[in-house]
């Protein structure tokens, strides 16, 4: 197992996309809103038995807000096929405020030269939480002195540290479509980097 990036959070990043229209707004957001192309579910690519997932969606106070809700599953085989043997949640919502837009440079892969991308920025920001691993083939176990969860898949045993409470954070991020792929990406240093790589679910 490895832990979920949370959105827009420290060890994660921001959702880099090319502004979008589409989708149909919720508690009174406008399908015009350049955020309703990122309503919906994104999936990344398989990674020795994990997937990482995110739910976006409109906050339901009419701000004009995104709901990010990360979520990851590990499978029992490295394929990331058959069945789902653990799931990571985090117990908190991440709220992603709009901030506008930028076209940013971003290298998408180890070996390509980076790319100019429309990026709407948000601000994101999270309370206090912790992270919850669930599955009939859990453990909560300690081991080398960290509490850790623990579950049986193919080729042997994947496991996380359970590092307790995370503190409240609000960093700034940005979201970026291409396609049917959505790109997360972090400031780091000044810079964007990329973060992670979803396609629509």
């Amino acid at each position: 197992m490895k832990k979920i990036w949370a959105i827009l959070l420290t060890s994660s990043t921001t959702l880099l996309a090319g502004c979008g229209g589409g989708g149909s707004g919720d508690a009174g957001v406008p399908a015009t809103s350049p955020l309703a192309a990122y309503v919906g579910t994104w999936q990344s690519a398989c990674d020795d038995h994990d997937r990482q997932s995110l739910v976006i969606a409109f906050k339901g106070d009419g701000s004009g807000a995104l709901e990010l809700t990360p979520y990851g599953e590990t499978y029992f085989k490295a394929d990331c096929s058959g069945a789902v043997v653990a799931t990571e949640n985090m117990s908190a919502k991440i709220s992603g405020k709009p901030d506008g837009a930028a076209d940013i440079q971003v290298q998408l892969s180890q070996n390509a030269p980076a790319s100019t991308l429309r990026i709407d920025k948000i601000t994101s920001s999270v309370p206090a939480y912790t992270f919850q691993v669930t599955g009939a083939n859990v453990k909560y176990v300690l081991r080398l002195g960290q509490q850790q969860w623990c579950v049986d898949v193919e080729n042997g045993e994947s496991c996380i540290w359970d590092q307790g409470t995370q503190a409240a954070q609000s960093v700034p991020g940005g979201l970026s479509l291409r396609g049917n792929e959505l790109f997360t990406v972090m400031q780091k240093n000044g810079a964007y980097v990329l973060d992670m790589h979803y396609v629509k679910k």
